[in-house]
């Protein structure tokens, strides 16, 4: 791997905006601030609607709020809202383009049902018709692609969640105690030389089949992590939760060829002991599988911890790409389905 290589393919210059998940984050609370956002009551449940790059957020801010917040917290990936939703439901409408089938449909289901939603969009059709109807929004940058813009949908989604008055202000205070580490992390991943882990992990993996194995703390960053292989990298992976992953998947491996896989061990300081157990027991049941590597994180908020290990993975993603010689920007099979379905 040299930069030669990385300009060569390339060509959409996605390491510069991998580069920028700081800058994202620290932009961000630029963006609330000039926000028309506007003070909530009596909510009751939220649900965030959205696809891809533009629903991980959802995620993101799901698994931050898991132990200490007493509202319930749903991802909708679909065409259709669940049929709890009620006048008490704060509803985000989070789509980059705006133009997302799915989530467009979730917008006017929304309308229909006299709910006005929180749209979180760059433009397109969703922002468009929620300034016409003064519907609360938070307007991103244009010009990146949805996934890389993971700074902004997971951090204006949290400090939206600030500024209405459904969370406390320290979750805002957490996010942008994180931008330090992860700006020092930008200078190490970037450099091409020894030392750099997300270039050493992607030369061993990116030609064998990642098993991402996680537990609840740390399921947004597996999932993200499949993902951005599949869209930069342009291979397939799969991950899965524990304890649950002892109860099925474990017995998969017997009559299977194992030398292609590699595991990835996701695990968080705060996950229960008896998960961190069975992840130390499971590992060594499958000692034969020659690659097997530990992730976790130090630092004092999830927030940081989460936002590092998916920055980390994103890097992978990103040099994955280029040890196959691939442009990791262009998503042209995901283009191409968009095209037949608009038939």
């Amino acid at each position: 791997m040299n930069i030669e290589s990385i300009n060569k393919y390339d060509k959409d210059s996605m390491i510069e905006v991998i580069k920028e998940l700081y800058v994202h984050i620290e932009h961000s609370f630029d963006i609330i601030s000039e926000s028309n956002l506007n003070p909530k009551n009596n909510v009751e449940n939220i649900l965030i609607c959205g696809m891809g790059g533009s629903a991980i957020g959802g995620d993101f801010v799901r698994t931050v709020l898991k132990d200490d917040f007493k509202i319930p917290v749903f991802v909708n990936r679909d065409y259709d809202l669940p049929n709890w939703v009620s006048q008490n439901t704060l509803i985000f409408i989070c789509s980059y383009s705006g133009n997302t089938e799915e989530t467009i449909s979730c917008y006017n289901s929304t309308v229909n049902n006299n709910i006005k939603p929180i749209v979180i969009s760059s433009g397109g059709h969703i922002l468009e018709d929620a300034k016409k109807n003064n519907f609360d929004f938070v307007q991103l940058p244009k010009g990146i692609q949805p996934r890389a813009a993971f700074g902004y949908s997971a951090s204006l989604l949290l400090l939206a969640l600030v500024k209405v008055g459904i969370i406390h202000k320290k979750y805002s205070d957490q996010l942008f105690n994180s931008i330090e580490s992860i700006k020092n992390n930008s200078f190490k991943y970037s450099s091409i030389s020894k030392g750099n882990d997300a270039l050493e992990l992607s030369k061993i993996i990116y030609n064998k089949f990642p098993i991402i194995y996680c537990t609840l703390n740390t399921e947004v960053v597996a999932f993200r992590l499949r993902c951005q292989l599949a869209e930069n990298s342009k291979i397939l992976s799969s991950h899965f939760v524990l304890p649950e992953q002892n109860h099925n998947e474990i017995e998969g491996f017997s009559n299977n060829d194992i030398s292609n896989f590699v595991i990835l061990w996701l695990k968080d300081k705060n996950d229960n002991e008896r998960i961190i157990k069975r992840i130390d027991i499971t590992s060594k049941l499958l000692k034969n599988i020659k690659y097997q590597f530990d992730y976790s994180e130090e630092s004092d908020s999830l927030i940081e911890r989460l936002f590092n290990l998916i920055y980390l993975f994103d890097w992978v993603s990103f040099y994955c790409a280029i040890y196959h010689k691939t442009n990791p920007t262009p998503v042209n099979t995901i283009l191409e389905l968009k095209s037949l379905m608009s038939k």
